[in-house]
């Protein structure tokens, strides 16, 4: 019999223009060349900047089957503080879900707020951090920086020549820097 392969989900959250179908491709195509099956597709409704957006990322080592919505993740990315706090945005997860948030505050205050039982809670301050290196607000590099530390799910170093492929020169470089703080400052 044919050993069946775990199939990895993520959910991401944030808002239009915040970058998390971005950061779903990115790790998407990281994932893939390390030699992981992947599918990764947003989920949105009226196109506009600050509306809410879902990204979605499967990930396994068999060609994957499904093509559903992702109702259970064993991964959340939340890329906007403001969803930090909302409870709807927890649904679903399992008591072995990883999760990684950008905040401020620290994790076992949201844990608490929040009544949520998982395997692993990170926070990362993407606002402080994208201050800090783009002068504005780029959220999504942080976090994704983050949720590869708690996961090891790929290389830092996979996601950090793509990000160069993808944005050349100053561009790049800034969201490696925010990329790698990211990695080395989330709290778990």
């Amino acid at each position: 019999m044919k050993k069946v392969s775990k199939i990895i989900e993520i959910k991401w959250q944030g808002r239009g223009g915040q970058g998390v179908v971005l950061a779903n491709q990115l790790i998407g195509m990281a994932l893939f060349e390390e030699g992981k099956h992947i599918q990764t597709f947003p989920d949105f409704g009226p196109e506009r900047t600050g509306g809410p957006v879902r990204g979605y990322t499967r990930f396994s080592e068999e060609p994957i089957d499904v093509h559903s919505f992702v109702y259970e993740p064993d991964i959340l990315a939340v890329i906007d503080p403001y969803f930090a706090e909302d409870p709807s945005v927890y649904t679903g997860l399992k008591p072995t879900s990883i999760v990684v948030v950008n905040s401020a505050k620290k994790p076992h205050e949201l844990i608490r707020k929040l009544d949520i039982k998982v395997g692993k809670f990170g926070v990362v301050d993407a606002l402080r951090i994208s201050k800090e290196v783009f002068g504005t607000y780029v959220f999504n590099t942080p976090v994704l920086g983050g949720l590869v530390k708690l996961t090891e799910m790929v290389r830092l170093e996979t996601l950090e020549k793509l990000i160069m492929s993808r944005f050349p020169g100053k561009l790049g470089e800034l969201n490696i820097q925010a990329l790698r703080r990211g990695f080395e400052e989330v709290v778990a």
